[in-house]
C-alpha cells in the first residue's frame, strides 16, 4: 500500500502530536499502559506503543538466550525478552533519558539481573567480542530531510537512515552464528529500503505479525535470518508495499 501525499501529510500530523506529548511528561514521569502492563516514561522518551505490539506478541525467546534490543526506549522489548525467558538481555539506547527510563522500568519489574541498560548509538557501547543469539530493535521508521531538534524527534525520524545502515553494517559482528534478529517497522516507513539493506548484508527477511491501527497506519514485525545465498525471502502479501 502506498500512501498518497495526504495520508503522508496526516502521518506527520499524528508525529507531530506525539512530539508535543513526549515532551509534556512531568520531571517525575508518567505511568502508561501497554498490553496490560504499567510502564513509566520520563519526558523526551518514546512511550510504548502500537508499533511495538506486532514484535513483542510474535518474536520468540527461548529459555536461556542471550538478547540484545537496540533502539530501547522504554526498555519494553528488553523487557518482555526476559519474561519470554532470555538468560541475558543488553539494551541500547543513544537517549540518556530513555537510558534512565529502561533502568527504572527494569529495577519495577526486578530484573535487574537479567537486564543491563547501556547508552550507545547503535552498537557503540558493545564490548570487544560481545554477541547474541537474538538482536530485536524498534527504530525511527522514517528518513527525514529536517534537522532533527532533540531526541524526541529521533524516536521517529531517522534522517539518512544513519540508524538502518549502521545497524546492518555491525550485524554480523554481534549476532551469533545461526541466530536471529526481529525488527519493526511501518508501511509509513523504510520498508523497501529496510528489505534492501537486509539483502545487501545477506539476510532473509519474512514478515512474523502486523498491527493495523487505523486506514493510514499498519505496523509490521519481521523476522531475518542470516542467508547463505544472499537471496531474500519477500514478505507475504505483494500489496504491502
Amino acid at each position: 500500500m502506498i500512501l498518497s501525499p495526504e495520508q503522508m501529510q496526516e502521518i506527520y500530523r499524528i508525529q507531530a502530536g506525539m512530539f508535543d506529548k513526549f515532551r509534556a511528561v512531568p520531571t517525575e514521569g508518567k505511568i502508561v499502559d501497554y498490553l496490560g502492563k504499567p510502564f513509566i516514561v520520563y519526558p523526551g522518551v518514546f512511550w510504548p506503543h502500537e508499533d511495538s505490539k506486532a514484535l513483542v506478541q510474535n518474536y520468540k525467546i527461548n529459555p536461556g538466550e542471550e538478547v540484545l534490543d537496540v533502539c530501547t526506549g522504554s526498555g519494553v522489548i528488553a523487557i518482555y525478552s526476559a519474561w519470554k525467558g532470555a538468560r541475558k538481555v543488553v539494551a541500547l539506547d543513544i537517549n540518556p533519558e530513555a537510558v534512565r527510563t529502561a533502568r527504572e522500568n527494569v529495577h519495577r519489574y526486578g530484573l535487574d539481573n537479567v537486564v543491563e541498560v547501556r547508552e550507545s548509538d547503535v552498537f557503540s557501547a558493545l564490548k570487544p567480542g560481545e554477541q547474541f543469539d537474538v538482536i530485536t530493535m524498534n527504530s525511527p521508521f522514517t528518513d527525514h530531510a529536517e534537522v532533527k531538534k532533540d531526541y524526541v524527534e529521533k524516536t521517529i525520524w531517522d534522517q539518512d537512515l544513519h540508524v538502518h545502515r549502521t545497524f546492518f553494517q555491525g550485524l554480523d559482528k554481534v549476532l551469533k552464528q545461526n541466530g536471529r534478529v526481529y525488527l519493526s517497522q511501518a508501511n509509513f516507513g523504510a520498508v523497501n529500503e529496510m528489505k534492501v539493506l537486509a539483502e545487501q548484508a545477506g539476510y532473509s527477511v519474512q514478515e512474523i505479525g502486523r498491527n493495523v491501527v487505523d486506514d493510514i497506519r499498519t505496523f509490521y514485525a519481521f523476522e531475518l535470518r542470516k542467508n547463505s545465498d544472499n537471496c531474500i525471502t519477500f514478505v507475504p502479501g505483494g500489496d504491502l508495499f
